[in-house]
């Protein structure tokens, strides 16, 4: 099979050698590549096909390597939408239920011990309602940022997946969406990664407005919900001087819908650290290849730093992005990089981080 592979790249590959790799089940062909690395790619993935084997391309110590991989990669069966919607619908009352609780009300469970739970269960939904749309609102256009991305480049990807929590918190940890097929190159990469961000975010900020416009200026000191107590990011602080008037000496009380809006773009700015398989870590390898994984250590380091000296907020997330990996793994064409336009906006993503993270965040 070496041979018949070997064959089909004699027009688009000068090989100066070739190996077996990961215990004989893929073929390493090196050599200089004689065409644009992307076209290359496209018409070895072609050729390699119908023998059965899926091409990975990359570059080492200034050589071209083609690792033909045995198997084909397939579409995947279409996962069941009903979980999706029953973590949805869950992760809805749970936010209602955290929601309410936020703006004084009883636990939904205390609700439903009374003696009159149809009306009950009503009051949580008209108190919990403004911080849970909000709150899903921006996690669930997040999501569908990165789902619409994935569609566009043919990539296999799930709907989002809401995980709700039912107890404590803010009634829930989060969307995710699952790729089930490898990125194709960089770019690829590069637009799934960052669709998502940058689509919560553009909910999000006029969410933070409204929020803002409905929150009430209090003592500085005060107890509850308020500004002081959460932190401030240099966005949020820009826009608390645009649109409030906050006399000296005092804080503002913050309303369901802003802090909901506030806690989503510091989940934005968390998923923009360039690390493994954050949004950012998808954004930082698009653009730097492997030497993303070098920044990653050092912004791994950097949260412990943040941890001792500024809150222990980042011991929590230093431990998160430890769960996924600080590596990333490499697309399939692993040599095209990003077009001129693709790396200016992934230095912006960066101003972008600075602007939304907050750094002591539920400092007090």
């Amino acid at each position: 099979m070496a041979d018949t592979l070997r064959a089909e790249l004699l027009d688009l590959l000068q090989i100066t050698r070739v190996h077996r790799q990961d215990r004989g089940r893929s073929i390493a062909f090196v050599g200089q590549l004689l065409h644009d690395p992307g076209t290359s790619f496209d018409e070895i993935e072609r050729r390699f096909r119908p023998h059965g084997y899926t091409p990975m391309l990359r570059r080492e110590r200034g050589e071209d390597v083609v690792v033909a991989m045995q198997g084909i990669i397939t579409q995947a069966r279409t996962g069941n939408p009903l979980i999706n919607v029953l973590l949805f619908v869950a992760t809805v009352v749970t936010t209602l239920s955290a929601g309410a609780q936020l703006a004084g009300e009883a636990t939904l469970l205390d609700h439903l011990m009374s003696p009159l739970p149809g009306r009950a269960v009503l009051d949580v939904v008209l108190a919990g309602a403004p911080f849970a749309l909000t709150l899903l609102t921006i996690l669930g256009v997040h999501e569908l940022g990165h789902y619409f991305a994935a569609r566009f480049h043919r990539v296999d990807a799930t709907l989002p997946y809401f995980i709700p929590m039912p107890l404590g918190g803010l009634g829930t940890l989060g969307a995710f969406i699952a790729v089930r097929s490898p990125m194709k190159d960089r770019t690829v990469l590069f637009d799934i990664g960052l669709a998502g961000p940058l689509a919560g975010f553009v909910v999000a900020l006029p969410l933070l407005v409204v929020g803002l416009l409905l929150s009430n200026p209090v003592p500085y000191f005060s107890a509850g919900l308020t500004l002081r107590a959460l932190g401030s990011s240099p966005l949020v602080s820009g826009m608390v001087a645009l649109f409030a008037d906050v006399p000296a000496g005092q804080t503002l009380h913050l309303h369901p819908v802003f802090f909901a809006a506030w806690f989503g773009l510091l989940i934005t700015g968390v998923n923009l650290l360039p690390i493994g398989q954050l949004d950012g870590g998808h954004v930082s390898y698009a653009l730097l290849g492997r030497r993303a994984h070098q920044v990653a250590y050092g912004v791994f380091l950097l949260l412990f730093l943040a941890g001792a000296l500024l809150s222990p907020t980042w011991f929590f997330w230093a431990f998160f992005v430890l769960l996924g990996g600080l590596r990333h793994a490499p697309p399939m064409n692993d040599i095209t990089g990003l077009n001129r336009p693709r790396k200016v906006l992934a230095v912006c993503t960066t101003l972008l981080f600075f602007l939304l993270i907050v750094p002591a965040p539920f400092s007090t």
